[in-house]
């Protein structure tokens, strides 16, 4: 039985980043201002073509899968590399707006921490 924090959380954290995914598609919301080293980190992103598109599907599936209460710890190992890279994004390059972004690396650490039971033979040593 999931706890009512942990149901808060889940459909919170899904909730943003559905909008964040979906923003990249179809960027019903500006962007926020980014400073120059960001400015250029995110123009390098977008100049590869690709990287955009993987990252807003990664969010929306993952936003999807938290809102819906289905496939949690799975999404939650797909989402970490991006989580992680939200959260270093904004410590080294952009601290300014950066309460979402440690929001969501938080709140993944966190349902990966509640869904670690479903990681045990995955993380067995054969």
């Amino acid at each position: 039985m999931e706890s009512i924090p942990t149901k808060v959380i889940r459909i919170l954290v899904g909730l943003l980043l559905l909008f964040g995914g979906l923003n990249k598609f179809f960027a019903f919301a500006p962007n926020p201002p980014h400073n120059e080293a960001a400015t250029a980190f995110m123009g390098a992103l977008a100049a590869t073509g690709y990287m955009f598109p993987i990252i807003a599907i990664v969010e929306i599936v993952a936003g999807a899968a938290f809102v819906v209460g289905r496939f949690v710890a799975l999404a939650a190992v797909v989402l970490a590399p991006v989580a992680l890279n939200i959260v270093l994004f904004h410590a080294v390059l952009d601290p300014s707006g950066a309460a979402p972004g440690y929001f969501v690396g938080a709140a993944t650490i966190y349902l990966l921490a509640v869904s670690l039971p479903k990681y045990q033979d995955m993380l067995m040593p054969r």
